[in-house]
């Protein structure tokens, strides 16, 4: 008997077959040919001896095929790599899985490919059974979420940036009030102003995240002035904003204002509005299809060399930019930052 010459029978028949052995292996046959799993017998070697019908449509084999071609080539060079592996881990009397997939007009299937070795009664391996069972559907959940626990760390990281920027805003904001309480001319008390800049802080927020006339509205899109001053009236006259009247798309709106929030956290942070010199100005320039805004600090702390990495904030608002067709450039001179942003201005 020459053995596993066939998968449609458990042992080799010699050649005058009766009828009831006959009717068997045709039975046998029909059974694997029903099943949605690709059964493919491989000898030692990695030749395909047989296969069923599933196999066959999989890999693109005939089905009245003769069969002994090299199994690998007809697998996606991808797992060539994986398969030999496992085909060398099944020759050797062991059982072997690697995962793999395939592409065809509707789209990539992914399989998971289980290698059997046969063996005789003294254990020498004379076949290997390969069985790939379709977990397409199993691959894309697992994938969905995989990437919904990445969006929640990602979520989870943002809200500790958020609340770690809003103490540094908040205690920032308490220095500017107390100095501007402390000049000659100042007519209010820290407390007040401080009060005032926080209440100015909550404002501009909800201007710019919740106003449903900006949300809603028809026209779909703010000035882009009203929107620089909502974001930077907490600083008082620190800030200067230099521009022309601009419609922007409110498809930019939460972008801009996050990137103008993230450099004012920081300034207030590590920059100019960190000490009592030091200012910002915001300035812009536009036409139809995009605008340019350019961030300028001046008077802040000597910055002696350009930061080697950059912090959490500022990657995720660059990641916010570039999602929306944008660009991001920052130059750091010796009395403050320059950050520079271009956006497209369509509706």
């Amino acid at each position: 008997m020459e053995a596993a010459a066939g998968i449609y029978t458990s042992i080799i028949f010699p050649d005058a077959l009766s009828k009831t052995e006959t009717h068997l292996s045709d039975l046998q046959k029909a059974m694997l040919d029903a099943t949605p799993d690709c059964i493919k017998v491989l000898s030692v070697d990695g030749r395909l001896l047989t296969m069923n019908k599933a196999g066959c449509l999989a890999l693109g084999v005939p089905q009245d095929s003769e069969f002994g071609m090299p199994w690998l080539p007809l697998l996606p060079d991808a797992v060539h790599q994986l398969g030999l592996e496992a085909l060398r881990k099944a020759a050797d009397g062991h059982n072997a899985r690697f995962p793999g997939r395939s592409q065809s007009p509707q789209g990539t299937t992914y399989w998971d490919n289980l290698l059997t070795p046969v063996v005789d009664a003294s254990g020498h391996v004379l076949s290997i059974l390969c069985v790939s069972r379709d977990v397409t559907a199993k691959t894309l959940l697992e994938r969905e979420l995989e990437d919904a626990v990445s969006r929640e760390k990602l979520l989870s990281r943002e809200m500790q940036h958020r609340i770690k920027n809003l103490f540094a805003v908040v205690s920032g904001l308490i220095v500017i009030s107390e100095k501007e309480a402390a000049g000659e001319d100042a007519p209010e008390t820290a407390t007040k102003i401080l009060r005032e800049k926080v209440h100015a802080l909550s404002r501009a927020s909800d201007a710019v995240f919740s106003d449903p006339e900006v949300r809603e509205g028809s026209a779909g899109q703010v000035d882009l002035g009203s929107l620089v001053n909502s974001v930077l009236r907490p600083y008082g006259h620190r800030c200067q904003a230099i521009g022309t009247t601009t419609a922007i798309s409110r498809n930019n709106m939460t972008t801009l204002a996050l990137f103008l929030h993230e450099l004012a956290t920081n300034s207030v942070k590590y920059g100019a509005l960190s000490v009592d010199d030091g200012n910002v100005t915001v300035q812009w320039v536009a036409d139809g299809q995009e605008f340019d805004l350019t961030w300028t600090e001046r008077g802040g702390p000597p910055v002696p060399a350009t930061p080697g990495k950059r912090g959490f904030g500022s990657e995720m608002v660059d990641r916010i930019v570039h999602s929306a067709a944008g660009e991001v450039s920052r130059t750091w001179q010796q009395d403050g930052l320059v950050a520079e942003l271009r956006l497209p201005n369509a509706a």
